[in-house]
C-alpha cells in the first residue's frame, strides 16, 4: 500500500504535476525549446509534448505546466484525425496555449509521398505552410511524427538544411539527445528507462517528451 506522502510514478496528472514541481525544487529550469536556446541553464529540462490525437488534452497539460512554473513546447500535426488545426476551436486553443507562455511548433509527418505521390520534401513544405497559416507566424522548429517508421532522422536533417534560413531546430538533433542531453519519452505509454520522476537530480540536461493522450485524471478511459 502506498504511503500518503510517497510520490506516485504513474500516468496520473497528479503524478505529472508533482514531478514537475520536484524538478523545479531541485533547481532545474523546465522550459520550452525556444527558451532553452535563448537562455540555457546549468540544470535544464526541455519539456516537450507531441500532440498526436487530442488538442483538448494538450490544453489541459498546458495549464498544469504553467501552474508548476514551467513552460513547454507543443508540437501539433496538420494531418491528425482527432483535430483540425485550422478549425476555429483549434486556433482558439493554440492562442490559449501560447498565452500561457508555451511554444507551439509543427509535429511533421514523413512518408506522405509513398501514399499520395510526389516528393516528400514538397509535402513537408505544404505541412509547414498549413501550420503557419494556423498560427499566423513563421515556424521556428519541428519534431518528426514516428521518425523510426517515417523517414527517420535523415529526413529531418534534410529538412533542417532546406529550411536553415528560418528554422532553428528539430527536436531529434544530436544536441538535444543522449548522450549530450538525457532523453526520456513516454512513447506508446511506456517509459523505457523509468518514469521521469525517477530521474530528478540524476542528469543536469534533459529532454523529456510526453504524449498527453496517455495521461489522465483518474483512469485511462477518460481519453478514449
Amino acid at each position: 500500500m502506498q504511503a500518503a506522502n510517497e510520490p506516485r510514478f504513474d500516468y496520473s496528472f497528479e503524478s505529472y504535476a508533482d514531478t514537475l514541481r520536484a524538478y523545479r525544487e531541485a533547481g532545474y529550469e523546465v522550459t520550452s525549446f525556444d527558451t532553452y536556446l535563448r537562455e540555457p541553464s546549468a540544470r535544464h529540462m526541455i519539456l516537450r509534448h507531441d500532440i498526436d490525437n487530442s488538442i483538448e488534452q494538450a490544453l489541459r497539460v498546458a495549464y498544469i505546466d504553467a501552474e508548476a512554473g514551467c513552460s513547454s513546447t507543443f508540437f501539433l500535426r496538420v494531418h491528425a484525425r482527432g483535430y483540425n488545426l485550422l478549425s476555429l476551436q483549434s486556433m482558439q486553443i493554440l492562442q490559449e496555449i501560447e498565452e500561457l507562455g508555451h511554444e507551439v511548433q509543427l509535429h511533421l509527418e514523413g512518408g506522405l509521398g509513398e501514399w499520395l505521390g510526389g516528393d516528400n520534401l514538397q509535402w513537408a513544405d505544404r505541412q509547414r505552410a498549413a501550420f503557419e497559416a494556423a498560427v499566423g507566424r513563421p515556424m521556428r522548429g519541428f519534431s518528426s511524427h514516428e521518425p523510426a517508421r517515417m523517414g527517420g532522422l535523415e529526413f529531418a536533417n534534410q529538412l533542417l538544411d532546406r529550411w536553415s534560413d528560418s528554422v532553428d531546430y528539430h527536436a531529434y538533433q544530436e544536441r538535444f539527445m543522449t548522450p549530450q542531453m538525457k532523453y526520456l519519452s513516454d512513447s506508446s505509454g511506456r517509459w523505457r528507462e523509468g518514469h521521469f520522476g525517477l530521474w530528478v537530480g540524476k542528469e543536469p540536461l534533459m529532454q523529456v517528451l510526453t504524449h498527453p493522450f496517455w495521461w489522465f485524471e483518474k483512469v485511462p478511459a477518460e481519453n478514449y
